[in-house]
C-alpha cells in the first residue's frame, strides 16, 4: 500500500516538475572569454609622493646593535659559535687548531663589529664551548654520531653570503 501512494504521489507530482522547468527562463549564455593584457602592460605608477620618498630614502643603515634585548641577541651569537666551534673540533678531527682559532677570531672581529666587546664573546663562546664538550664526551657513541651528523647536515645547507 505504501508503494502505491508513492506511485501515485509521484504520478501527481511529475506534471508539476515539467511545468515549471517549462516555464522557468532559458539559462543565459556565458560570455566570451576577454582577452586581457599582459601583466607588464598594467602596472601601476606610484603617486608624485610615494616616488619622492623612495627616491629619498637612502635604505637600510649598518648601525651596531644596542639595548638589552641586542645585549642579549650578541650573547646568544657567542655561544652558538663556541658550541658550533667544540663540535666542529669533536667531530671533525681533520680541522686543524689553526683553522678553528682563525675562525674564533674571525668571529670576535664580526661580534665586536656588530656592537659586542671581546670579554663578552670569549665568555660566552668558553661556557658553551664547555658545555657543548661536556655534554659530548658524557653522551653514549650513538649519541654522539647523531649530534655529528646534525652538525654536519647544517654545515651542508646553504648559508647566506657574509655582509659586506
Amino acid at each position: 500500500m505504501a508503494l502505491a501512494s508513492t506511485r501515485s504521489i509521484a504520478r501527481l507530482l511529475a506534471p508539476a516538475v515539467l511545468v515549471v522547468a517549462a516555464c522557468s527562463p532559458a539559462p543565459q549564455a556565458q560570455p566570451d572569454a576577454v582577452e586581457t593584457r599582459p601583466v607588464e602592460d598594467t602596472r601601476t605608477q606610484p603617486t608624485e609622493a610615494a616616488q619622492a620618498q623612495m627616491e629619498a630614502d637612502p635604505g637600510p643603515v649598518e648601525a651596531p646593535l644596542t639595548g638589552d634585548a641586542a645585549s642579549a641577541m650578541l650573547s646568544q651569537i657567542a655561544g652558538i659559535a663556541g658550541a658550533m666551534h667544540a663540535a666542529a673540533k669533536l667531530c671533525d678531527p681533520s680541522v686543524s687548531d689553526a683553522q678553528l682559532t682563525e675562525a674564533k677570531n674571525g668571529l670576535r672581529r664580526e661580534f665586536i663589529g656588530m656592537g659586542g666587546d671581546a670579554h663578552t664573546f670569549d665568555s660566552e663562546f668558553l661556557s658553551a664551548y664547555s658545555k657543548t664538550t661536556t655534554q659530548f664526551t658524557e653522551a653514549a657513541p650513538p649519541q654522539q654520531k647523531q649530534m655529528c651528523d646534525e652538525l654536519e647536515a647544517m654545515a651542508s645547507q646553504t648559508l647566506p653570503p657574509p655582509a659586506n
